[in-house]
C-alpha cells in the first residue's frame, strides 16, 4: 500500500513539474509573440513613412526629353530637330535673279535645320498649363545685316509659342499669349505628325504670311469626344514678340468648329470649318500710309530649302488697306491603315480708294487654294485626335533598334493655287504671279516613336 502511494505521489509530482514547465514556456512564447507583433507595428509605421516621402519625392522620365512629376506638378523640357535635303532640276517657266548664276534655275539646292526648336511646358495644381519654346530654325524669324553685304541674312532665335493656359472644366480651356490661331485641318495637326514633309502650300499661303499662323492671342476650346465635336475661338494681334508698333497692331477673330460623325480608334470621318476677319488699320490717305508689311500671299514650293515662290502676292506697297477674310473646309478620313484629307481655301483683301490721287482702282483682292492628299500606312495606322481635331503620326510597337521594321507610309498629295484674277486686276501697285498646280509623292520610315525619315518627290 506504501509503495502504490509511493507510485501515486511520484507520478503527481512529476505531473506537477511538467505542468509548470509548460506555463513557464506559455508565457516565454507569449512573450515572443508580443515582441514580434510589435516590431511588425513598427515595420509597419516605417514603411508607411516611406511611402510617403517617395510621393512626395519628384518622378524623373528621361530621353528622349525630360519629364519631372511631382504630385500636380509636371515640367517637361523637350523640343525637335528637322534636317532637310533639297534638290530642284531647273524650271524654265519661272524667272528670277539667282537664275543667271544658278543654271536658269530659280530653285536652289541645299541643306538647313528646317525646325531646330528647344521648349519648356508644364502645368500645376491640374488647372493651368503653359508651354515657352524657341526655335533657332529656319522656320525662326530672320532679320537683314547692315553691312557692306545687302543681301546677307543672319537666323535668329524666335520665340515659338510661348503662352498660359487654365483648365475650366474637363474638356474646356482658356489660354493667352503666343500661340497657334484655330485655322485649318492641316495648321492643327503639329508639324511632327504631318504626312508629307510640309504642309500643302495651299494652306500655308492662305495662312502663314497674312493672319499667323501663331499670333499674339487669347483663346477659348471645348471638345467632346463622346459626341465628336470640337469648337475654337481666338481674339489676335500680330506674331511679333519684342518689337515696339509704329502702326495700330492688327486685330483678328477666328472661330473654328469641327464635327467627327464617325469616331473610332480604327474609323473616323473629319468635317471642318473655319473663318477669320482681321482688321489691318491702314486707310490713311495717299501721302500718309503705305501698305502692311505683314500683308502677302505667297510661300515655297512644299520644300522650305530654296526661298523661292511659285506665286507671290506682296501687298507692302499697297495702300489704303482695311482688312481680310480668310476661310476654309476640311475632310478627312481614316479607316484602317488607309487615310485621306482634303482642304479648300478662300481670301479676300479689301481697300479704300484714297481720293482722286489714287490710281488703284481696285477694292479688293482674291484668291483661293486648296490640296487633296491620301496614302497608305504599313505596319500601323495613322491616328487622330478630336481635341485638335488633326492627325496624329502613328505608333511604332516594333522599332528599327530592337530588330523590327518601324512604320512605313506611302502617299500622294495634289495642290492648286490661284490668284488668276487678282492678276487681271493688277495695276501696277503690287505683285502678283498667276496659278500653281503641283503634285507630291511621298515616302517615309518612321524608325521608332521619335526619330523619321521622309522622302518627298514634288513635281
Amino acid at each position: 500500500m506504501n509503495l502504490i502511494n509511493k507510485i501515486v505521489t511520484g507520478l503527481t509530482l512529476v505531473l506537477f513539474t511538467l505542468s509548470l514547465t509548460n506555463l513557464s514556456r506559455a508565457d516565454a512564447h507569449s512573450d515572443r509573440l508580443d515582441k514580434i507583433e510589435s516590431q511588425v507595428q513598427d515595420a509597419l509605421i516605417k514603411m508607411k513613412g516611406l511611402e510617403k516621402k517617395t510621393k512626395d519625392m519628384p518622378s524623373i522620365k528621361s530621353g528622349p526629353g525630360l519629364k519631372i512629376k511631382k504630385g500636380k506638378n509636371e515640367v517637361k523640357v523637350g523640343g525637335r530637330i528637322h534636317f532637310d535635303l533639297g534638290l530642284h532640276d531647273p524650271d524654265p517657266a519661272l524667272t528670277c535673279e539667282v537664275a543667271s548664276v544658278e543654271g536658269g534655275s530659280c530653285f536652289t539646292d541645299g541643306t538647313n535645320f528646317r525646325r531646330l526648336r528647344l521648349g519648356v511646358s508644364g502645368k500645376y495644381d491640374n488647372s493651368y498649363y503653359y508651354k515657352v519654346q524657341y526655335d533657332a530654325g529656319a522656320s525662326a524669324k530672320q532679320q537683314n545685316i547692315t553691312s557692306s553685304d545687302s543681301d546677307a541674312h543672319n537666323d535668329i532665335f524666335s520665340v515659338d509659342e510661348a503662352f498660359l493656359g487654365y483648365k475650366l472644366g474637363k474638356n474646356t480651356t482658356v489660354s493667352i499669349g503666343k500661340q497657334k490661331i484655330p485655322v485649318s485641318f492641316a495648321e492643327s495637326t503639329s508639324s511632327n505628325d504631318l504626312t508629307f514633309i510640309e504642309r500643302a502650300p495651299s494652306v500655308d499661303i492662305m495662312t502663314d504670311h497674312s493672319i499667323g499662323p501663331k499670333r499674339m492671342s487669347a483663346q477659348l476650346r471645348n471638345w467632346d469626344k463622346k459626341m465628336g465635336y470640337l469648337v475654337e475661338t481666338a481674339v489676335h494681334g500680330a506674331g511679333d514678340t519684342f518689337t515696339t508698333e509704329s502702326a495700330h497692331e492688327q486685330v483678328g477673330y477666328t472661330g473654328r468648329a469641327v464635327y467627327a460623325p464617325i469616331l473610332q480608334k480604327n474609323h473616323v470621318l473629319h468635317l471642318g470649318y473655319w473663318h477669320d476677319i482681321t482688321e489691318i488699320d491702314q486707310r490713311g490717305t495717299m501721302s500718309t500710309t503705305t501698305g502692311d508689311a505683314t500683308v502677302e500671299w505667297d510661300y515655297r514650293i512644299g520644300l522650305n530649302v530654296s526661298d523661292e515662290k511659285g506665286v507671290d502676292a506682296d501687298f507692302k506697297s499697297t495702300r489704303g488697306l482695311t482688312d481680310m477674310q480668310h476661310y476654309g473646309t476640311e475632310i478627312a478620313y481614316l479607316n484602317g491603315p488607309f487615310w485621306t484629307a482634303g482642304e479648300w481655301l478662300w481670301g479676300q483683301i479689301n481697300r479704300d480708294i484714297l481720293g482722286s490721287d489714287d490710281t488703284n482702282t481696285n477694292t479688293s483682292y482674291e484668291a483661293n487654294a486648296g490640296y487633296v492628299e491620301a496614302g497608305f500606312t504599313i505596319n500601323g495606322q495613322r491616328r487622330y485626335t478630336i481635341k485638335k481635331g488633326g492627325w496624329k503620326r502613328p505608333k511604332v510597337k516594333n522599332p528599327v533598334e530592337k530588330g523590327g521594321n518601324g512604320v512605313m507610309e506611302i502617299g500622294v498629295r495634289h495642290t492648286r493655287i490661284s490668284l488668276n484674277g487678282m492678276a487681271d486686276k493688277e495695276t501696277g501697285s503690287m505683285n502678283a504671279k498667276g496659278s500653281q498646280y503641283s503634285t507630291d509623292l511621298m515616302f517615309n520610315w518612321q524608325l521608332n516613336n521619335n526619330n523619321l525619315i521622309k522622302v518627298n518627290y514634288i513635281m
